[in-house]
């Protein structure tokens, strides 16, 4: 059924006056006229007694008289949300995290998306970055955000942040003062690590220190950050880590940069390269921006 039919209607509906409700809606009377008829036949029912001298509306006038505010009010509601989603203001969208990228730029990233897309339903999952790929390729998350490149088709990424790797220390160490360090100077320390198994960054890492001709001795293996700078002030180990966790570093810890070469571990975004939802786009679009913010 065509909307604008309806439209006819209630204007006819309020004036009960073909001549009247045609001005109204800028038309001359005979189209008026027969659109009402043809709504007639589709709705198998009169609408209106007509007399030669007045419209009256029948009961089943009456009724849609009722009914067509609220459903032309819905129609235009999905019209506009409609437009919305195709503007990417409405949909979702479900992100992928490791708990070393839960800092800037990507929890303000987070907060200005959902003020700008308030009908947007986002949700975040923390997950190692290979559950993170599995579910991407799933479906199951729409982008997801972790540490070094990797190859695949089917997968895009780009550089979310450029960042380096630096020693934690606790402040007692030795190292601790220093303005910068060698990594070979590491080598007769204990460490603290991300799980090797699951931890792509530890991997990274650990064949680092390989480069440099040593084997990290890895006393424990945790899986969140806040876990690993909390053994690290606590004397039980050094590690190596982005140097933005400093940010999430509740004290009793030293980040020391260190001597070239440096370790290259920024934070990419990864996402299906055939994914053309508006949604993600508009939500990339705000990570990029407040990201260009956070290297400024």
């Amino acid at each position: 059924m065509d909307m604008r039919v309806l439209r006819y209607f209630a204007v006819l509906a309020d004036e009960l006056h073909f001549g009247r409700a045609a001005a109204r809606l800028h038309i001359s009377q005979p189209p008026l006229s027969q659109q009402i008829r043809l709504l007639e036949e589709q709705l198998g029912t009169a609408l209106f007694v007509r007399s030669q001298h007045r419209v009256e509306l029948t009961e089943a006038g009456k009724t849609l008289k009722e009914q067509v505010p609220l459903i032309v009010a819905q129609f235009d509601r999905a019209i506009d949300l409609t437009r919305c989603a195709g503007r990417g203001e409405k949909g979702r969208v479900a992100v992928g995290i490791i708990s070393s990228a839960m800092v800037a730029p990507i929890p303000r990233a987070l907060r200005v998306f959902a003020e700008r897309h308030p009908h947007v339903q986002w949700s975040l999952h923390e997950m190692t970055p290979a559950a993170q790929i599995d579910a991407l390729k799933e479906k199951r998350l729409d982008v997801c955000f972790f540490r070094l490149f990797q190859d695949d088709p089917a997968i895009r990424s780009e550089v979310v942040v450029r960042e380096t790797a630096v020693a934690a220390l606790p402040l007692d160490h030795r190292l601790a003062s220093r303005e910068a360090i060698a990594l070979g100077e590491l080598a007769n320390e204990r460490f603290v690590s991300f799980g090797l198994r699951h931890s792509q960054l530890a991997r990274f890492l650990q064949q680092c220190c390989v480069d440099a001709r040593f084997t990290p001795r890895i006393e424990h293996e945790v899986v969140e950050v806040h876990t690993l700078l909390s053994l690290v002030r606590e004397g039980l180990g050094v590690a190596l880590l982005p140097a933005s966790a400093r940010q999430i570093s509740t004290g009793g810890v030293s980040f020391v940069p260190l001597l070239a070469p440096e370790l290259e571990v920024s934070l990419h975004a990864r996402y299906r390269a055939d994914d053309t939802s508006a949604v993600l786009g508009a939500f990339l679009d705000t990570v990029r921006e407040v990201a260009a913010e956070y290297r400024a």
